[in-house]
């Protein structure tokens, strides 16, 4: 009986994460972000901006260009032999349309090499791409131009 009413107990307190619904939330860079100068730390925020509204139960819960301060958990500086820089995160700050903070974790990983894939098409890029051979990329994002856009996953 006892293991029935353990088990049971364990299902009625898991179930919040169980039956949690899973919100899509699109961000972008609303900063330069950059590893080339070393003034990125482990512990910084960085600066992004909710690129569409985001809903919940059908209703605006996190409204369009809403800053959202993303926290640097992981900082790996570009090496050499296709050793890029990489900036992960978990943690994440922004505000509802009430003005109430709201702070979830979700997975993001911004990495140099992958942020390629964003920039221009043009016939240099392929230079670009083998030059990240010998020496990793850097991360480095200019503000409004070519900006990446990530999505992130908040439970509900």
């Amino acid at each position: 009986m006892k293991k029935v009413f353990l088990i049971l107990s364990l299902l009625i307190l898991s179930s919040n994460t169980v039956f949690a619904q899973k919100i899509p939330v699109k961000i972008a860079p609303a900063e330069n972000i950059s590893t080339a100068y070393d003034q990125i730390e482990l512990g910084d925020y960085l600066k992004f901006k909710v690129l569409n509204d985001v809903y919940y139960k059908n209703q605006i819960y996190i409204k369009k260009d809403t800053p959202i301060l993303v926290k640097v958990d992981f900082l790996s500086e570009n090496g050499w032999v296709s050793d890029n820089a990489e900036i992960d995160s978990q943690h994440f700050i922004t505000k509802d349309i009430n003005g109430n903070k709201v702070s979830f974790e979700s997975n993001l990983s911004i990495n140099g090499f992958d942020l390629l894939k964003t920039k221009g098409n043009r016939f240099a890029q392929f230079f670009n791409y083998i030059g990240a051979i010998g020496r990793g990329k850097e991360i480095d994002i200019k503000y409004g131009i070519d900006n990446p856009i990530f999505t992130i996953w908040m439970n509900k």
